[in-house]
């Protein structure tokens, strides 16, 4: 019914370029994905009409004359045609075969759970994708190839522009509209780049915060190179923020800040000191009672002026080494575009100045960016799934959940097994060997 055969990069490209596409099954994705080889795969129906493609990209296993296959974000296709679905499993198993790929992994675009509630149709998809004879894994955390859960932002489109980011921000909460405002107050910008403006400067600094991101919280990070190629080759949908710290502006509002408080307690020590002589001279026993109040507020008043006297030099005191250091760029952020979405796709922050709130005011950039770009969805990427509030993760999610999107869950990754042996081998026995000679490595 349906027939399937290698294609050329722009129709992967023109036909994933809708809702339902997604920018990981495009030929610009494969392009920067340089370790690995794709193939690019369609399949049409009995009129000529393509109706599925698929980027795979191939990978040789270590040691092994056999590949892996990767499927990002899963083939590109109506999933409600189990026809479909079905004859091009069993193209890409025999088509496997003749290319000595053992299995072809793939984690569809289609949500399982939304805000914890059962989505049928991605519950149908798994159980078709299980009995069509694809092995399924799930995770709470980031095991698999991508994230099984994320926070996505959609947009009420029907809405004005304005009207629209405005409902937007309203609806983040509390904390996070206090922490836009903070890091605004603190002379936080952000900047962006693309392949027009992009300067190798801003990729050393992109990469320079990358890695003491992944030394905090122990991941390993790609390498400079890979960032670059990311705005190279994947135009105009890949923009690189930048989020730089303004130190005259800073100092300047804090100043002001401090001037303010002094100036008030100057006041309130002067109406002490008149109140304690009206006090002094006063024999009506209702009017020292009322004094005594007047002077007890007055004292409390002073006492927190002082506070936030203090407060305000500490924070002065704090950021005097940035006084001559320049520019001073705190957080970043890779973001991608395509077919109406958003994604934020890697971030990193300084060790320095966290509490100017960088990554908040960054993501409200991001998303006004994405409303202006007319897309109807912006995806935050991962979280964990595990929302006990002991695990590590949980403030990740804490944070993604503040600007109020969908908490969403995959259907998962499911393998299609060519050859049972290699990926036994792939997926049991070679990580056991590494670990073993990673130990043995160490003791030498």
């Amino acid at each position: 019914m349906y027939n399937f055969k290698e294609i050329e990069k722009k129709q992967v490209n023109d036909f994933n370029n809708d809702e339902r596409g997604h920018i990981f099954q495009t030929s610009y994705w494969a392009d920067v994905k340089k370790e690995w080889r794709a193939k690019f795969i369609g399949g049409y129906n009995q009129k000529g009409e393509i109706v599925l493609t698929s980027t795979i990209l191939l990978r040789k296993i270590p040691y092994m004359n056999q590949y892996m296959g990767y499927i990002p974000r899963g083939f590109h296709c109506d999933y409600r045609d189990q026809t479909l679905i079905t004859e091009f499993t069993k193209f890409i198993k025999d088509y496997a075969k003749k290319n000595k790929i053992a299995f072809i992994s793939v984690d569809p675009d289609i949500h399982l759970n939304e805000n914890e509630k059962l989505i049928e149709f991605g519950n149908d998809v798994k159980d078709m994708l299980i009995n069509i004879g694809y092995n399924h894994k799930n995770t709470k955390n980031f095991e698999n190839i991508q994230p099984n859960f994320v926070f996505r932002l959609n947009f009420d489109m029907e809405k004005e522009l304005e009207e629209r980011k405005k409902a937007i921000f309203d609806d983040f909460s509390k904390k996070t509209k206090y922490n836009i405002k903070v890091a605004e107050n603190r002379g936080l910008t952000v900047e962006v780049y693309d392949q027009e403006n992009i300067t190798e400067k801003i990729i050393d600094k992109f990469h320079e915060i990358m890695v003491i991101t992944g030394q905090r919280d122990n991941f390993i990070t790609r390498p400079k190179n890979y960032f670059k190629d990311m705005i190279e080759k994947i135009v105009p949908f890949c923009r690189m923020y930048m989020v730089k710290y303004n130190y005259d502006l800073d100092y300047n509002r804090m100043k002001e800040k401090l001037d303010s408080q002094q100036k008030n307690k100057e006041r309130l020590e002067k109406r002490k000191n008149d109140t304690q002589v009206l006090l002094k001279n006063e024999k009506d026993e209702k009017k020292i009672e009322k004094h005594n109040k007047k002077l007890s507020d007055i004292e409390k008043r002073i006492a927190d002026s002082e506070r936030q006297i203090a407060s305000f030099q500490e924070r002065i005191d704090s950021i005097a080494p940035y006084k001559d250091q320049g520019d001073v760029y705190v957080s970043g952020a890779i973001y991608l575009y395509y077919g109406g979405k958003g994604w934020y796709l890697y971030g990193a922050s300084h060790n320095e100045l966290r509490d100017t709130m960088p990554n908040y005011l960054m993501q409200w950039k991001m998303i006004e960016d994405t409303l202006d770009l007319d897309c109807y969805m912006y995806d935050f990427r991962g979280v964990s799934g595990d929302l006990n509030p002991d695990n590590p993760l949980y403030g990740l999610y804490k944070f993604k959940k503040g600007f109020n999107g969908d908490f969403v869950e995959f259907v998962g990754e499911f393998d299609l097994v060519i050859n049972s042996f290699v990926y036994s081998m792939f997926r049991f026995a070679l990580p056991k060997f590494k670990k073993i000679r990673a130990k043995l490595k160490k003791k030498k």
